[in-house]
This record gives structure tokens, C-alpha cells and sequence, in this order.
């Protein structure tokens, strides 16, 4: 006999939510997570200190996926979720020195002085671009660039990019990252129709439509932090959480998983679920495939850092009235934007206080990741003091580091899924679940762990 029916590797929100779906869809199945940290949750943290709620990743999740809803309301933390203030709809992109609002509107954006007017035309003539080239794999700028224009491209989808996933526009693959725009040209010819097309729909149908990167949906949290998502997991499920356990490889006996850790223990199981990193999951599993494990390895991450900082209001310039800003690498700064955290969600800094969440690194920019604490802070002081103003040293700073920040889907990265997919075809009862293949979102590890699972041969 096995020692359990499942066994989930990584504690992250991927692992977390798949544990959550065994044990309420599969009651009659043993499962065990292991974690090889001292603490459950991935890069999903909060502290707590001085009055400042600290995110230590993301700091959210858009509430327009059901699963997720589903799954908070099933832990009980429904009365918890907090959405973000309605400001959040102001955002801003770095222009020569100068922030700029982004235009959520067609009228807005004639009138913006977010791109020249010559740029505003170029925009304007997207119904009339080239068609997309057959047979390759298109990147997210040139892309860009043929429908909308180099300016666009540069100033309003490269930020974009880096916002998102930490990454340069001309590497990341169109349809891996924003399948839905690739798919809004096949079926309208142009992004335009395609949404005024969903706007109509949606207007039948009671709906709010989303842009052309994805459905509508509102930044959403918890109230403290989006730990207290992670933490309630911990609670619910401790009997079946292991932490401290690190595996080392995983081998194949019979129709068993054996899972060998760095302590020298070992355990077996029916069914295999890895949550973790595509880099980790290469390490272990050598011994089942050799193609699985070098294509996994092949899967890039961008480093990122998140250095927070409190600031008395009175020593900041600027109003802080919005979601906060993005920069185009065009500027020549060396952050990649930075989040008004404190003018999003409530209780996230002391009364009088701000707090920001400034990102630097990506994969545009691996060096700045790895400077010094005092090498960190003295750049995101300076270019945040070029763009808000600042007055000062910050009254509380925290940095955290993330080396294998943000998996990177680079041109050929479908191909590499469908490498993945075949291998695992192969492997009866391995399944691997994570941000590194449909999706880097917090909705999308929650819908590939409840798929996941669902599939389970047992």
C-alpha cells in the first residue's frame, strides 16, 4: 500500500489550492503537502510593522474569475475581501520626466498628452494595420508596433509588459502572454471592432467589458494583506502540511511516485502534483524525463525586487491620487514603476502616512536585482524623488527579493507547453500545476490546480 493517494510538492498558492480541492472533492483520498521553506505562501506575504501592511509580492487579484471567488467564500473569507478604492483607475506612464494619465477612454486619449499627436493618429488608423504574419510566433511589441504604432509600442505596451510580467516586450510571445488579443484580430481584424463588439455585448448582457489584454475585473484583497489568503490554508489543513521538507528527486517504482527529501526520508504515492517553480520541478524530475526536466530548465524568470517605503505625506510632492505609475524603458530610470500601495487599499500605512511599492529588476535589467540593500534604496529614492518629489529619508524601508521572480513566456514558449504536455502524457499520475505555463495571474495557479485535480486518474 501506498503510503498516500496524493502528494503535493510546493506551498505556494498553486499547491495550497490544490490541497484545498483534494480535500474537499476527493474526501476518500490521504494527501500530504511538503514545502521545503519554514513558512507556507510562495511569494504571497505580508508584514506588519509600525502600522504599515507590507505586501511582499503581489498585492491582489482581479475578481472577475468565479473560481477564485468560489474558493475564498469555501475558506470562509468572504467578509475579508477588500476591494481596491475607486482611484485606482487613475494610472500613470513616465514621459519625459513627467507623469502622464493614462486615457481610459477614446476622448481622453484625443486629448492626452500621453503620446504626440502624431502618435494619437498612428493609434487612431489601428483598424487599417497589416494582418499578423503566418506561422510565427509573434512577439507582444512587434505586435504592438503593426497595429498600433513604435510610439504606442514603446510608451503605452513595453510598460505594460513590465507591469505585468516583469518582462521586454520583444521577447515575451503574444499569444502565451495576451492570448486574447491575438485572438480578437483573428476573429475582427482589429482590436477596435473587437471591442466595440464586446462592449455591445456586454452591454446586452449587463456586463462590464474588459480591454483588449483581458476581461474587466477590480483589483481585489484582503483586509492586512494578501497573506491572510495563505494563512488560512495553514490553519485549515495543518494535519496534512509539512514544512521544512525539500525534495531531492523523485523516482518511479512500480506504479508509485517515491519521493526522496534532503533529510534522507522518503515517502511514496499513487499521484504526484509538483507547485512548484518550472526551474525546481527540472531538478527532480531527471529521473522520470529526461525531455520534461530540460524542458522545464528552458523556461526563464525575470528577478524582481519590491522595496517598500513609508513616508510622512508632508514629504512627498505629489498627490498620490491613483494606482501609481509605470516607466517606459525610453525613460533610462531604473525602476519598472512604482505602486501608491497606501492610496489603494485601507490600513496599508499609519494616518498622515503613504507607503510605496517600487519594482525593480526584470528581465530587461537582471543587475539592478542584485545590488545592495543601500545600493537599492539609494536608486529607488532617487528616481522617486525625481518623479514625486521627496523630501528625506524614508521612515521605514523593506526589500524583498525574488530570484526566480516571474517565469518569462518568450517567443516559443506554446511549444515548450506542448513539450510538457506530451511528457507528462507519458507519466501516468504526474501532473505539475504553477504559474510557468498558462498563466502568471493568482486566478490562473487557482483554475490550473482545480483542472489539475479534477484530472486526477484515481
Amino acid at each position: 500500500m501506498p503510503q498516500h493517494d496524493v502528494i503535493i510538492i510546493g506551498g505556494g498558492i498553486s499547491g495550497l489550492t490544490a490541497l484545498h480541492y483534494v480535500k474537499t472533492r476527493r474526501p476518500d483520498l490521504s494527501v500530504m503537502l511538503y514545502e521545503a521553506d519554514n513558512r507556507l505562501g510562495g511569494t504571497v506575504g505580508t508584514d506588519h510593522t509600525n502600522g504599515y501592511s507590507l505586501d511582499w509580492g503581489p498585492n491582489g487579484f482581479l475578481d472577475r474569475e468565479p473560481l477564485t471567488l468560489q474558493l475564498v467564500e469555501e475558506l470562509g473569507l468572504g467578509p475579508q475581501l477588500e476591494r481596491a478604492n475607486a482611484n485606482v483607475s487613475n494610472r500613470f506612464i513616465l514621459r519625459l520626466g513627467k507623469l502622464r494619465s493614462v486615457p481610459m477612454s477614446p476622448p481622453k486619449f484625443l486629448t492626452s498628452d500621453i503620446l504626440s499627436l502624431s502618435g494619437r493618429l498612428r493609434v487612431l488608423t489601428e483598424p487599417f494595420a497589416a494582418k499578423a504574419p503566418d506561422g510565427i510566433d509573434e512577439s507582444i511589441y512587434d505586435f504592438g508596433k503593426r497595429r498600433i504604432g513604435k510610439e504606442a509600442a514603446d510608451y503605452l505596451i513595453q510598460p505594460m509588459v513590465s507591469g505585468v510580467y516583469g518582462g521586454v516586450a520583444s521577447r515575451m510571445s503574444l499569444r502565451a502572454c495576451f492570448p486574447i488579443m491575438h485572438e480578437m484580430e483573428s476573429q475582427y481584424g482589429s482590436l477596435f471592432r473587437a471591442m466595440i463588439a464586446k462592449m455591445r455585448q456586454a452591454k446586452r448582457e449587463g456586463k462590464k467589458s474588459g480591454g483588449p489584454s483581458g476581461p474587466g475585473g477590480w483589483l481585489t484583497s484582503f483586509k492586512g494583506g494578501l497573506s491572510r489568503f495563505t494563512d488560512e490554508f495553514g490553519k485549515r489543513y495543518s494535519s496534512e502540511i509539512s514544512l521544512n521538507k525539500q525534495v531531492d528527486s523523485v523516482s518511479r517504482k512500480a506504479n508509485l511516485f517515491v519521493v526522496r527529501f534532503t533529510d534522507n526520508t522518503e515517502t511514496d504515492t499513487r499521484e504526484l502534483i509538483l507547485a512548484l517553480p518550472s526551474n525546481h520541478a527540472s531538478k527532480v524530475t531527471g529521473h522520470l524525463s529526461a525531455p520534461l526536466s530540460k524542458t522545464l530548465a528552458a523556461i526563464p524568470y525575470a528577478p524582481i525586487a519590491v522595496v517598500c517605503f513609508g513616508y510622512d505625506s508632508v514629504k512627498v510632492r505629489a498627490s498620490l491620487d491613483g494606482f501609481g505609475f509605470l516607466v517606459p524603458s525610453k525613460e533610462k530610470k531604473q525602476i519598472l514603476g512604482s505602486i501608491w500601495t497606501s492610496s489603494i487599499f485601507a490600513d496599508r500605512a499609519p494616518v498622515g502616512k503613504v507607503q510605496f511599492r517600487t519594482m525593480v529588476g526584470g528581465d530587461g535589467d537582471h543587475d539592478s536585482a542584485k545590488l545592495s540593500d543601500g545600493e537599492m534604496i539609494e536608486l529607488v529614492a532617487r528616481d522617486l524623488d525625481s518623479i514625486v518629489g521627496l523630501t528625506g529619508d524614508p521612515e521605514l524601508v523593506r526589500i524583498y527579493r525574488w530570484e526566480y521572480g516571474i517565469p518569462q513566456y518568450h517567443l516559443g514558449h506554446l511549444e515548450r507547453v506542448q513539450t510538457i504536455e506530451r511528457e507528462l502524457s507519458a507519466i501516468s499520475g504526474l501532473h505539475l500545476t504553477g504559474n510557468a505555463y498558462y498563466g502568471i495571474s493568482l486566478n490562473d495557479c487557482v483554475k490550473q490546480s482545480f483542472k489539475v485535480v479534477k484530472n486526477l486518474a484515481i
